[in-house]
C-alpha cells in the first residue's frame, strides 16, 4: 500500500469520521442549551469514565487482530478474537450489572448523577458491551480495506444517536404538552440525561445489528494456541490504554473533582462542565487524529514487510504534523469564531485552555505514530512502561497545579504530559527501531505555529481587541486569516513536492504548475 493510496482512505475515514463526529458534536450546543450546568457535568463525568472500561472490555484485541492476521490464518484470527471478546464482554457486563448498586451509591456515582437513577447505569453497561462486541467488525473492516462501508456503519451509529437525542429531548416534550400521551415520558428535569444515555444505547445496538450478517459469516474457530500467543501481545496494551486513559479523561473523572479545593459538588459539577464543553472544542486535531489511526494503522504493519518502510513512516510522520499545525492554527486563531459552539455565554470563560488542549493533542497525535516501534517489534511492555511514567506525573501535576490553577491547571498538566510522553517514546524507539525523522522541520512547523497564535493572541489582547479577545470583530478576523494564508504559503513552499504527490491536493498542485 503506498502513501497515496493511505492518504486517499485517511479521507475516506477522515471524511466520514469527521461528518459523523461533526454530528455527534452539535449534539454539545443541544445539550448545553437543554441541560443544567450541574447536569453537563454528570454526563461529562459518565463518559470520560466509559473509555476506561472500553479498554477493559477489549484488553488490546483490536490491536492483537491486526498485528496476527498478517502472519497466522486470518480466518483463525478473526475467528477466535471475536470469540474472546464475546465471551469477555458478556461475562463482564454481568459482573458489572452485580455491582450496580453499590456503584451507583458511591462518591463517584453521586457524581456523576447515577444516584436514585439505575437505569442510567445499565445503559451504561449496554452501551460498552455493544461498542466492545463491534471492535472486531470494524477492524476487520479496516483491515480489508473497506473504508466506505465503514464509513457508512460509523454513519449511521451517529445519525440514529442524534435522532434519538432529539425525539426524546426536544420531539417528545411538545407532543406531550400538546396532549399526546403515548410519547415516553421517563425522566424529568435534571433525570433528563437519562434520555442521552438511552439514545447511545439504541444507537450502539443498532450498530451491533448492522454488524451481525458480517459476523455470521465469519468462521467461529476458536484457536486456544494462537489465543495465547495474542493474549501476550495484547496484555500490556492494557496498561498502555489505562495509563493513556490517566492523561485523556482522569482530569475529568477524577482529577477536578478530587483536586478543586472545597466540598460544594455542585460547584464541582460547573466547573467539570465548563472543562468539558471547551475540551470539544479541541475537536478538529482530535477527529484527525483518530481519522489518521483508523487508516495508519493496518498500513503501518502491512508496510513493515515491504524494503526500508521507516523511510515511509517518516515521510507520513512530516506530513501528518503538517496537518496537524495547519489545524492547530486554524481553530484557535477562529476562537471568536468558535464560541458559537458553546452557546451559553457562561462556557466562554474556559476558552484561554483551548490552545492548550489543542496542543497536548498535537502531542498525542506524534505521540500515537511513533508508537509504532514498540507494536511492530512486539515490545508492548515498553509501551505500558512509558504511558505508566506518564500516568504517574499526570497525577502529581494535577496533583499540584489544580489546587493552584483550578480547570486551567488540569489543562497545562495534560498539555505537559502529552509532550513527555512523546519525547520518551521517540528517545526510546530510536534505540530499537530508528526511523530517520525529518525533526528538524518537524520542531520548526510545530514552534512557528505556537509563534504565530501567540503573536496574533498578543495583538488582540493589546490592539485589536483589548476589552473582549473572543469578540467577533472584523478586524480580529482579518489578521487572523492573513496570519493563517501566510503560514500555509509557507508549509507549501516547504513541501511542495510532498503535497504534489497526495490525492486531491497534488492534482491542485499540478493544474497551477501548468
Amino acid at each position: 500500500m503506498s502513501i497515496k493510496k493511505l492518504a486517499g482512505q485517511t479521507i475516506y475515514y477522515g471524511l466520514s469520521n469527521i461528518a459523523s463526529k461533526l454530528l455527534n458534536y452539535l449534539l454539545t450546543p443541544f445539550y448545553l442549551g437543554i441541560l443544567s450546568h450541574a447536569s453537563f457535568g454528570e454526563m461529562s463525568n459518565v463518559y470520560a469514565y466509559i473509555p476506561f472500561a472500553n479498554i477493559v472490555l477489549t484488553y488490546g484485541m483490536e490491536t492483537a487482530f491486526f498485528r496476527f492476521a498478517k502472519q497466522e490464518n486470518k480466518s483463525n484470527v478473526l475467528g477466535t478474537s471475536t470469540i474472546s471478546l464475546l465471551f469477555s464482554t458478556i461475562s463482564i457486563a454481568i459482573l458489572m450489572m452485580c455491582f450496580r448498586g453499590t456503584v451507583i451509591n458511591s462518591y463517584a456515582g453521586e457524581l456523576a448523577g447515577l444516584t436514585g437513577n439505575p437505569s442510567f447505569y445499565t445503559y451504561i453497561v449496554m452501551v460498552m458491551a455493544f461498542d466492545a462486541l463491534t471492535a472486531i467488525p470494524y477492524a476487520q473492516l479496516r483491515l480489508e480495506g473497506r473504508p466506505i462501508r465503514y464509513a457508512v456503519i460509523r454513519s449511521v451509529n451517529i445519525l440514529a444517536n442524534i435522532f434519538f437525542n432529539i425525539f426524546f429531548l426536544a420531539i417528545c416534550p411538545k407532543l406531550r404538552a400538546a396532549g399526546h400521551q403515548w410519547v415516553p415520558d421517563f425522566y424529568t428535569g435534571a433525570d433528563q440525561t437519562g434520555y442521552i444515555y438511552l439514545s447511545n444505547m439504541l444507537s450502539s445496538g443498532l450498530t451491533l445489528l448492522m454488524f451481525l450478517p458480517q459476523m455470521s459469516r465469519m468462521q467461529w474457530k476458536f484457536d486456544t494456541a494462537l489465543w495465547k500467543q495474542m493474549i501476550n501481545y495484547a496484555l500490556p496494551l492494557i496498561i498502555v490504554g489505562m495509563a493513556g486513559m490517566v492523561n485523556e479523561t482522569f482530569d475529568r473523572a477524577w482529577f477536578l473533582p478530587q483536586f478543586l479545593p472545597g466540598n460544594d459538588m455542585e460547584a464541582k459539577k460547573e466547573i467539570i462542565a465548563l472543562y468539558s464543553a471547551n475540551y470539544k472544542l479541541a475537536i478538529l486535531i482530535t477527529m484527525f487524529i483518530q481519522a489518521f489511526r483508523l487508516g495508519a494503522e493496518p498500513f503501518f504493519f502491512k508496510q513493515a514487510e515491504s524494503e526500508n518502510p521507516q523511510r515511509v513512516y517518516a515521510r507520513i510522520m512530516k506530513l501528518f504534523v503538517v496537518m496537524l499545525c495547519m489545524m492547530f492554527l486554524f481553530v484557535s486563531l477562529y476562537l471568536n469564531v468558535w464560541k458559537a459552539f458553546l452557546r451559553v455565554p457562561f462556557y466562554y470563560q474556559g476558552m484561554r485552555i483551548v490552545p492548550v488542549l489543542l496542543l497536548a493533542n498535537m502531542f498525542l497525535g506524534i505521540y500515537y505514530n511513533l508508537t509504532i516501534w514498540f507494536k511492530l517489534t512486539d515490545r508492548t511492555k515498553t509501551g505500558a512502561v512509558i504511558t505508566v511514567i506518564t500516568a504517574v506525573l499526570a497525577f502529581l501535576l494535577n496533583w499540584w497545579w489544580i489546587p493552584v490553577m483550578g480547570y486551567y491547571g488540569a489543562a497545562l498538566a495534560t498539555m505537559v504530559c502529552y509532550f513527555v510522553q512523546m519525547v520518551v517514546c521517540y528517545v526510546w524507539g530510536q534505540k530499537y527501531y530508528p526511523i530517520p525523522y525529518h525533526l528538524p522541520k518537524i520542531i520548526t512547523y510545530i514552534s512557528l505555529a505556537v509563534i504565530v497564535y501567540y503573536f496574533y493572541s498578543w495583538l488582540n489582547r493589546t490592539l485589536l481587541s483589548p476589552k473582549d479577545i473572543y469578540a467577533l470583530k472584523f478586524s480580529s478576523l482579518a489578521v487572523a486569516t492573513l496570519l493563517f494564508a501566510a503560514y500555509c504559503w509557507f508549509l507549501l513552499r516547504m513541501e511542495k513536492k510532498e503535497f504534489a504527490k497526495l490525492p486531491v491536493i497534488g492534482k491542485f498542485l499540478a493544474k497551477g504548475q501548468r
